[in-house]
């Protein structure tokens, strides 16, 4: 054999092999494709025991939200007597009532008072 022989093969057996692996290739792709879509349905059509748990707790927490919720607006619209510990409480509407005017008092002194500049 002479170096300027060529050793080529014949065209057919190549683009067989090459046909090979290209369908070698799409039907991993396809395998791959059907394997997500399948885990995507089996995923998508249980209900995980942890959902109704879940469910359970959530109706736990709105009914225990309710009652908080409910003792929150007792407090805020009553009124005890002092009994020297925390200094008692009146209803929220009214602490709103007694503190405004002081506000507005307090607001108005800072506004009215005489701006002071310095000369440079």
């Amino acid at each position: 054999m002479s170096h300027h022989e060529s050793t080529s093969e014949d065209p057919v057996s190549v683009t067989a092999k090459s046909g090979g692996s290209i369908f070698l290739t799409i039907a991993g792709i396809l395998l791959v494709i059907l394997i997500v879509i399948f885990g995507a349905l089996m995923l998508g059509n249980s209900e995980s025991p942890t959902e109704k748990e879940d469910a359970a707790r959530a109706a736990v927490r709105t009914k225990n939200l309710a009652e908080l919720q409910a003792a929150d607006a007792v407090v805020l619209n009553s009124s005890e007597p002092d009994d020297g510990f925390d200094g008692g409480h009146i209803p929220i509407t009214k602490a709103m009532e007694l503190i405004v005017p002081i506000l507005n008092a307090k607001s108005a002194a800072v506004t009215t008072e005489p701006s002071v500049q310095k000369q440079p």
